[in-house]
């Protein structure tokens, strides 16, 4: 309880007094790669320092929204014409978060990437569609991922379109983008949260499947990573059916609207102890109906500030030039609308 209440008097007074200071895009963070938020930071200038912030736990539970907690029921749709179908796999929602094995997450990597004949990491029940998943390296080689596809394949015309437009602006294109990278056709899920970065370059969004059965979160970037590394990604979670690996914070909280977060980021231009710049995205979802932002500081730098959405549902994409102390970690709290503390997410 001595924590939230110092987060709540810290970040209160910091939105209240301090304004946003300008991104600085010569100093932002990139971010690497991720399977479950795998993270690789490099600082621009001076010592670099990488701190990951993530929260995985064990449950996640049916809430779609505030007014109604209770998925429905998933329709059967034609295919979508911009997409072919995957031989042996489901299309559209049904394709999504599937629980496969081993060798069936191989022969559909082997679709996507005819090229790559090394093995994938990995093995036993955790394998899921629309996961990233890594091929095995040895000492010099490149590295290489694979998003495990679903059941429908973009075509040329909807890849070329992604490929012009990896950091689109409207939310349709943003879904399009998403399919392509998952092979699974999310086009008419509703999206609940989403945040843009232009210093980062970088979208976030969550959205719901239209049985409301399934959630995917989706990281969009308009860079490209390091060789061999991913920075766009998807993962998907089964809102009635969930592993340990969905990110919910409290495994025994049994509710339709449980405290969800998963998140990363890393800082750098650090000399004698002292960084200058922190980048970080995430999501996830706040358990109290009456949280209406999320904000986000770290040292005694600017608040940065999000809406909580329909259903509790935020994601936000976040970078700021301040000093701050190396082994500072960022605070990440909900507030109601009288800015009162209702969850504290991270530190």
């Amino acid at each position: 309880m001595e924590d939230v209440r110092e987060v709540s008097a810290e970040l209160h007074r910091l939105a209240e007094s301090e304004p946003l200071d300008p991104f600085d895009t010569t100093q932002v963070l990139r971010r690497g790669q991720r399977g479950r938020r795998r993270r690789k930071l490099i600082g621009v200038g001076g010592t670099v320092v990488g701190v990951a912030a993530i929260a995985v736990a064990a449950s996640l539970l049916p809430n779609l929204n505030s007014a109604d907690s209770t998925p429905g029921v998933a329709e059967h749709k034609p295919q979508n014409p911009q997409f072919d179908p995957v031989p042996g796999v489901p299309s559209g929602e049904a394709g999504a978060d599937q629980r496969i094995t081993k060798e069936e997450a191989t022969r559909r990597c082997a679709l996507r990437n005819p090229d790559e004949k090394r093995p994938l990491q990995g093995s036993g029940p955790g394998i899921r569609s629309g996961h990233l998943m890594l091929y095995d390296i040895k000492t010099g080689e490149k590295h290489a991922q694979c998003i495990v596809p679903g059941g429908d394949k973009p075509k040329a015309a909807i890849v070329a379109a992604a490929a012009k437009d990896p950091l689109p602006a409207s939310t349709a294109d943003k879904l399009r983008n998403c399919s392509v990278l998952a092979w699974i056709d999310i086009t008419d899920w509703q999206v609940v949260a989403s945040d843009q970065s232009k210093a980062l370059k970088q979208a976030e969004l969550v959205a719901i499947s239209p049985s409301g059965h399934k959630v995917v979160e989706c990281e969009l970037s308009s860079e490209k990573g390091f060789a061999g590394e991913v920075e766009a990604n998807t993962s998907f979670a089964t809102l009635t059916n969930l592993t340990g690996s969905d990110p919910v914070l409290d495994p025994s909280d049994k509710s339709v609207r449980a405290d969800m977060y998963a998140a990363g980021g890393g800082g750098g231009g650090c000399t004698n102890g002292i960084c200058t710049t922190y980048g970080m995205t995430g999501w996830g979802r706040v358990k109290s109906t009456a949280a209406v932002t999320v904000r986000l500081r770290i040292g005694s730098g600017p608040v940065y500030q999000v809406p909580v959405g329909q259903g509790g549902w935020f994601a936000f994409t976040w970078t700021t030039k301040t000093k701050y102390k190396i082994h500072d970690q960022p605070k990440v709290a909900a507030f109601d609308k009288n800015g009162k503390v209702v969850k504290v997410f991270g530190s």
